[in-house]
């Protein structure tokens, strides 16, 4: 699995994270498959993880 992300500095004190990922190879198929799927889980709860500890 590869991970990027991208982390802007934006007008107005806001910043953008764009994330990406791919799954390759056979330990990544078996997730890929899961419903719902625990890598796009994951990346939602980082990403929300991020917003409220900017909110605080």
């Amino acid at each position: 699995m590869l991970h990027a992300w991208l982390v802007e500095d934006l007008p107005g004190a806001r910043v953008r994270v764009l994330t990406q990922e791919t799954q390759h190879d056979r330990p990544a198929a078996a997730p890929a498959q899961e419903r719902p799927n625990p890598m796009l889980n994951g990346h939602q709860a980082w990403l929300d993880g991020l917003v409220g500890a900017a909110s605080k």
